[in-house]
């Protein structure tokens, strides 16, 4: 199967991977900062008040299951291998135009990121990570399942790994069955 033959998506992602090795940024790169783990923020700052800044900085990485890309400020939501959630956000005046331009073009649904920010919460109460910066982690070069289509039967079968990103229940008996 040449490039060409590939579906529209995976051809894309393959793209951007080649994209990102032209510009010299590693899709794998061998570690990436990580402070603390989406569990323990969460844990620590569960009684910050609404739309204020905690003064801490810490990095945090996650898989990117949700992606909102507007104008100044973008939104991403990073997922943990257990199942915790924590929303990124990121600035124009914070990481700056190329690298907010960077975010918005080379990063997709699936990928894994490092953020380097300040924990806050947002207008809305939500506690969440103000990027200073980022890293990618690992490059998908396969889309997650859409949420409103569930996973066949077989598929979940077979592909067990994508099974267990996107349902809670499959994450909680792999992690439950061993004890």
């Amino acid at each position: 199967m040449t490039e060409n033959d590939l579906p529209e998506q995976l051809r894309i992602r393959r793209e951007k991977r080649e994209s990102l090795l032209g510009r010299g940024v590693s899709p794998y790169p061998v570690s990436v900062p990580r402070t603390a783990t989406l569990k323990e923020i969460r844990a620590r700052f569960k009684d910050l008040d609404i739309d204020k800044s905690s003064g801490v900085t810490e990095s945090v990485t996650g898989r990117i299951i949700f992606k909102r890309d507007t104008g100044k400020l973008c939104f991403a939501t990073l997922r943990e291998g257990d199942g915790t959630e924590l929303q990124a956000m990121f600035s124009l005046d914070k990481v700056g135009e190329a690298q907010l331009e960077n975010w918005k073009t080379d990063i997709d649904l699936g990928d894994i990121v490092s953020v380097t920010g300040e924990v806050i919460t947002s207008k809305r109460g939500e506690l969440s990570i103000l990027a200073n910066t980022y890293h990618l982690a690992a490059k998908a070069l396969r889309p997650l399942p859409n949420e409103h289509n569930p996973l066949s039967e077989e598929t979940r079968v077979r592909q067990r790994y994508v099974d267990l990103i996107v349902r809670p229940e499959a994450r909680d008996t792999a992690r439950i069955r061993p004890k």
